[in-house]
């Protein structure tokens, strides 16, 4: 019997689907290097963001096959598992709503401070800053939509009834129901709201940095609901303190998972939360599926839908 590695957090359904299919399931943490090597007979993976790399590839000799749990894949070394004749996939559009909802929030959470206030009534915390800013609503604004896939379309509609215009960048034309596509430059020096919706890649690491925030609006607030190293931590900070831009939402920092020493926790005009864009039961339904069905189909010996390498 085949076996598949899955997460403790896994879908039930992901893991009926398995099971259905004639394969053992096991489940684990996949917190450590431990977790995968105390499996290294395991026929294929459905894999969190523990980083999965050569060191662990070289020592499961039956692995076939790495399934992210998501759209992003940069926590896999994608040229080892080409070496290993390992196919990777991943789940584009399965968590587009969610994700899309969670931008939604961070959009309106650190447009309008709302947890700033709600901090100040048991914490004593921000009075003199929510004193002098007092927001900015969402309607009639523009908004800047970096990266426009599943996700980023999927945020479009949602912004149709607050009357906005958006200004999209991709790498391919769209069309663009509330808007149109636009330069980055574009975006950073006219959206009222920058949201990125990028993966991690080396043209893509620190894309918004500190000439970034000179260029954009005074009264700006970003939004990055991608990854976390879009965007230089620390010239975001900086910005935020310095009031070169009015606020920023973010879903994903550099170092994850994020820890109570971080800055942008201690800032008035920032709102995080701790990457959990996706996580939603709908959406951790629909991905673990997804990912699970691309498991069987490569060691059925089929080709997988969403192959990555």
């Amino acid at each position: 019997m085949k076996k598949v590695l899955v997460a403790n957090m896994t879908s039930q359904k992901a893991v009926d689907y398995l099971e259905s299919k004639g394969y053992q399931v096991i489940k684990n943490d996949q917190a450590s290097d431990d977790d995968f090597l105390g499996h290294a007979d395991v026929d294929g993976i459905l894999i969190m963001m523990h980083p999965f790399g050569e060191s662990l590839m070289s020592k499961m000799p039956n692995l076939k096959v790495v399934a992210r749990h998501g759209v992003g894949y940069d926590n896999v070394d994608l040229d080892a598992a080409s070496a290993h004749d390992i196919v990777v996939t991943n789940t584009p559009g399965a968590n587009a709503t969610a994700v899309a909802e969670t931008a939604m929030m961070h959009i309106l959470m650190a447009g309008r401070l709302f947890y700033q206030r709600r901090q100040a009534i048991t914490d004593n915390a921000n009075k003199r800053y929510l004193a002098a800013h007092h927001g900015q609503e969402l309607t009639g604004k523009t908004v800047g939509l970096i990266g426009y896939g599943h996700i980023g379309q999927e945020i479009n509609r949602m912004l149709t009834g607050f009357n906005v215009k958006v200004l999209a960048y991709a790498r391919h034309q769209h069309e663009v129901t509330n808007g149109h596509m636009a330069t980055l430059d574009e975006i950073y020096e006219q959206a009222d709201f920058v949201v990125t919706a990028l993966p991690a890649t080396p043209e893509t690491k620190h894309m918004i940095n500190a000439s970034v925030f000179r260029k954009m609006k005074k009264s700006a607030v970003l939004v990055n609901i991608g990854r976390g190293a879009l965007v230089d931590e620390r010239a975001l900070v900086e910005a935020l303190t310095n009031e070169e831009i009015a606020g920023a939402g973010v879903d994903v920092v550099e170092k994850e998972p994020i820890t109570a020493e971080n800055p942008l926790l201690h800032l008035p005009n920032a709102f995080v939360t701790p990457h959990v864009a996706m996580i939603s039961k709908e959406a951790m339904d629909n991905v673990a599926l997804k990912a699970a069905e691309d498991i069987v189909r490569v060691l059925e010996g089929e080709r997988a839908v969403f192959q990555v390498n």
